[in-house]
């Protein structure tokens, strides 16, 4: 029986002001743990130490270093698992970051990206080369001549390019696994920071999970995330449909059908509620710090108690996004109901920059999402409904006509072609994703300017 992982929630009742402190204290010494190892060991001089977690976990035991976390065993196990495997995820990212930037370097030759391919799968080569030492290289490859130096430091600079910051944690989440709380009576008990207490907490279910969950804090009361493996469904859908995700639709179809429509109006009418509460906020910070330069701290104290609280702020702004995702999650599931698809082809938007895909109007609103919700979710259904789906190459797929394949040009919803009149934008857009699906000649990862030439030499042989 095939399997999808599912996340299932549990809520808790308000808790006690001794549990939610006690449970907080756990949340901030795991945090600090993570911490400590992404600034420890998320560098280049750990990425083949991090392969070997168990050296890191023992070396912590025999000499008492973990003692300073003021932690039970099995939480800062726990959160030095779970950093570790971020980091590696982190430089598994950057690896392909660099894999698609020399793919798409027309300058290089067959073998020197080959040699570059070779080097980022061996770990060892890799994290020598950034720390600028020499390599020894296999014999096959020395037969190449190539210029190692200049390869060496192209690997340097777009690792330096695409790796980002230390990812540190600012939450106070924390996992637990199944040594460390036990259920009863409608309620779970959680291993506390004392020896042999358990905090009991109320919940408002009563089922019962037996792995490990992550901890996560909702105002005064926890919200507990178990993944779940469950059956996926089996439809025997055989559509093969072109989605283009937009932004005035949520999506558009290639059988020229659109979900999501009310997408624009859910997003703009929070993003003007947070236009105005934000601007008064801002009246009363430059207040504030007038009286603190003024040297009226009673005064400055008092704006900072009752006019710059987050409590009421940030409920309101998480209600407005559990709305939004459900909104999202109708879409999808109205759009597999309809369809009936059995594969989905849609754009690969992955290193796409939104500074040039959209208004700053409209990047304003939807940089209030989660980053990738949508692409989950979607994800999610098509798994879970037995729904293969395909990414294409994206590049010039919403400025050529679906129809005669000329270069046209998209006025808001409309997109206009010489020869052939107005198209919905979007419609048109999801028609040209599900042609590109049989596209021999423009893959995933071809350049955008190759992309360009391909399209352009067929105009010019019709």
């Amino acid at each position: 029986m095939e399997t999808v992982v599912k996340t299932v929630k549990q809520h808790s009742y308000s808790l006690d002001n001794n549990a939610l402190k006690e449970l907080k204290l756990i949340g901030e010494r795991y945090r600090c743990v993570k911490n400590y190892v992404y600034s420890r060991y998320s560098g280049i001089n750990s990425i083949v130490l991090i392969k070997r977690d168990r050296d890191i976990r023992d070396e912590w035991v025999k000499t008492k270093f973990a003692e300073q976390w003021k932690l039970p065993a099995r939480y800062w196990k726990l959160a030095l698992s779970e950093a570790v495997s971020n980091i590696k995820s982190s430089w598994s990212n950057i690896k392909l970051r660099v894999k698609s930037a020399v793919n798409k370097n027309k300058k290089l030759s067959k073998q020197e990206l080959h040699y570059i391919r070779y080097i980022l799968k061996a770990d060892e080569l890799y994290q020598r080369i950034l720390q600028n030492k020499s390599i020894q290289i296999p014999e096959a490859i020395k037969l190449y001549r190539l210029d190692t130096g200049y390869l060496n430091s192209l690997i340097r600079r777009l690792t330096r390019k695409y790796k980002g910051k230390v990812p540190y944690s600012n939450t106070d989440t924390f996992s637990i696994d199944t040594g460390l709380y036990s259920y009863g009576d409608g309620q779970i008990r959680i291993s506390s920071t004392k020896k042999g207490k358990r905090v009991t907490v109320k919940l408002k279910d009563r089922n019962i999970y037996d792995r490990t969950m992550t901890v996560k804090f909702k105002d005064n009361r926890i919200e507990l995330h178990c993944p779940l493996k469950i059956a996926k469904k089996k439809h025997g859908y055989q559509n093969i449909i072109g989605i283009d995700k937009g932004y005035r639709t949520l999506f558009a179809v290639s059988g020229k059908t659109t979900y999501g429509e009310n997408l624009n109006n859910y997003l703009s009418e929070e993003t003007e509620r947070l236009k105005e509460v934000n601007s008064a906020r801002n009246r009363f910070y430059a207040l504030k710090n007038r009286y603190l330069s003024e040297g009226n701290y009673a005064a400055a104290q008092n704006i900072e108690l009752n006019n710059l609280g987050k409590i009421k702020y940030n409920r309101k702004k998480a209600k407005h996004d559990q709305r939004v995702k459900s909104y999202i999650n109708h879409s999808i599931n109205g759009l597999i109901k309809n369809e009936e698809p059995g594969e989905i082809v849609m754009e690969d938007l992955s290193f796409a920059s939104w500074n040039d895909r959209f208004p700053k109007s409209v990047k304003r609103k939807l940089s209030r999402w989660i980053k990738g919700y949508i692409k989950a979710r979607l994800e999610f259904k098509c798994e879970y409904n037995s729904i293969k789906y395909t990414y294409i190459n994206p590049a010039y797929t919403s400025q050529i006509c679906s129809k005669c394949g000329e270069f046209g040009a998209r006025s808001g919803e409309v997109f206009n072609c010489t020869n052939c009149g107005t198209i919905d934008a979007d419609i048109n857009a999801s028609l040209n994703i599900l042609k590109r699906r049989d596209d021999s000649e423009i893959k995933l990862h071809t350049d955008y300017r190759k992309v360009k030439e391909i399209l352009q030499a067929r105009i010019d042989r019709q």
